[in-house]
């Protein structure tokens, strides 16, 4: 049975006059995530609505570019006037937009002194290059035309905080190319300018990418614990904007600590259901769902949500996302016994992350992806990109281990005993001092041990805890 939105639980439909106020306060107090939940109500507005409030026309649009739905969105943009801010901003935000004519309008803008900030650029996406559209392309540039830059970014996003959304920019760049320390210099930079100005939209992403580094350099970074710090920081304002989303990387933390009941009770409560109300703004929380799925080892799921996200992101130019799903389908293909279509889907990832330089981006997955890589490179040629790549990832396999782990599922069942003794040989007590806990000998204790070991396949209590922990079980 399908969960019920619970953003959409007695909903009231708005009035063509209520859906324009709502649209005139965009992004500072009504975000994408409210178009949505307004959709119905968008949706049944009359020609005589629209003529009377025209600014309605901008949910309408909105909600055709979530759904995936761009024939529709351009067919709404090509018939309001040419070169209003309302016709820009819809053009600006469309995936299909080219390059040359992104700049074009920035370019008008500039030159008519006009900051159109109620551009959501980021779209909810952590990756601020990343957003509605992708714009890793400009990666290279970042550096050699940084003027440009910040005089064609202020249109967007402000000049009194371009040269910090500079930095941001700069840092995901230099963390995809794995230049670690540069990356948190100025993501730690980034963080403290967003914080004081209370741009939280922003903040969000810095703060995401902090973690990621964090998470690159081998450092622990609990799920909970950190992303009650970024709900703290993003708390007083667009808290509503990044809910989901906030959610969704508590998830990806907790797939690298190994926190299966986290992902359990995201998956039954607030994972998107891809079969229901499909909407790209999810985009990033579908991508976290397939990694769940590889660790439940539903692979099939993988693969279908995968391809149905595959022609909206190549309609969009979305290179990072697309070799993002190609490496996530490489790894379920490759356990799932397909190693023929996985090595496609491989090569496809590798063709795009070698030419735009996704290095993290592939490493990121860790030992899973480790094992996809190393079988390929038996069948392939190396060159020195490749080899890089294989570095970097085993570099992640070995500072997260637990990352992507299955959480295999017993066929024994372990006693309370049994479990309480396991959490005590995970903080290194001895036979004798778990015996003094219980009140047994040390020859009970090592009879609930032998049965321990039995059950996990262990031979010692570190492999005892360690695989009792991939396991879920402690």
């Amino acid at each position: 049975m399908k969960r019920t939105d619970k953003a959409t639980e007695n909903y009231t439909m708005k009035t063509a006059k209520e859906l324009q106020e709502c649209v005139s306060v965009m992004p500072d107090n009504y975000f994408l995530i409210d178009a949505r939940r307004d959709k119905e109500s968008f949706y049944a507005l009359t020609e005589k609505d629209l003529a009377e409030y025209p600014y309605c026309i901008c949910g309408i649009c909105l909600n055709y570019i979530m759904e995936g739905k761009l024939k529709e969105a351009w067919d709404l943009i090509n018939g309001l006037p040419e070169n209003s801010l309302v016709t820009l901003g819809l053009i600006l935000v469309h995936p299909e937009i080219t390059f040359k004519r992104f700049m074009k309008i920035v370019g008008y803008l500039k030159d008519n002194n006009i900051e159109m900030q109620g551009v959501i650029l980021t779209a909810s996406r952590p990756y601020l290059l990343n957003g509605f559209n992708d714009f890793s392309r400009i990666g290279p540039l970042l550096e050699a035309k940084k003027e440009e830059f910040l005089e064609y970014g202020g249109v967007l996003y402000g000049k009194y905080c371009i040269n910090f959304i500079y930095k941001l920019c700069l840092a995901e760049y230099k963390y995809q190319q794995s230049d670690l320390i540069e990356a948190e210099v100025l993501v730690n930079q980034a963080i403290k300018e967003f914080d004081k100005k209370s741009e939280q939209r922003l903040l969000f992403a810095a703060l995401y990418l902090q973690s990621k580094i964090l998470l690159t350099q081998g450092r622990t970074v609990n799920a909970e614990s950190y992303i009650k710090n970024i709900r703290t920081f993003v708390k007083k304002v667009g808290v509503s904007e990044f809910a989901f989303n906030i959610n969704a990387a508590e998830v990806l933390c907790a797939l690298y600590d190994g926190n299966f009941p986290l992902i359990a009770r995201w998956l039954k409560n607030d994972a998107p259901d891809e079969f229901s109300d499909f909407n790209m703004l999810d985009l990033y929380r579908y991508m976290i769902k397939m990694r769940c799925y590889i660790v439940m080892k539903k692979y099939p799921a993988v693969l279908a949500l995968a391809e149905k996200l595959r022609p909206l992101l190549e309609a969009g130019g979305r290179h990072m996302d697309l070799c993002e799903i190609d490496l996530l389908e490489a790894m379920s293909l490759y356990y799932a016994g397909e190693k023929d279509l996985a090595f496609e889907a491989m090569g496809r990832a590798l063709k795009i992350a070698k030419r735009r330089k996704y290095y993290r981006l592939i490493a990121d997955e860790g030992e899973v992806m480790l094992n996809v890589l190393i079988d390929y490179l038996k069948t392939r040629p190396t060159d020195p990109g490749i080899k890089k790549i294989v570095e970097l990832t085993r570099n992640m396999a070995i500072n997260q281990p637990l990352y992507l782990k299955v959480q295999n599922q017993s066929s024994e069942v372990f006693s309370q005993m049994e479990i309480d003794i396991l959490k005590l040989l995970e903080h290194g007590k001895t036979k004798e001092e778990i015996g003094e806990y219980f009140f047994i000998t040390v020859n009970t204790v090592k009879y609930h041990m032998k049965s321990i070991y039995s059950k996990l396949n262990a031979s010692s209590p570190h492999q005892a805890v360690w695989n009792a922990k991939v396991m879920g079980i402690i």
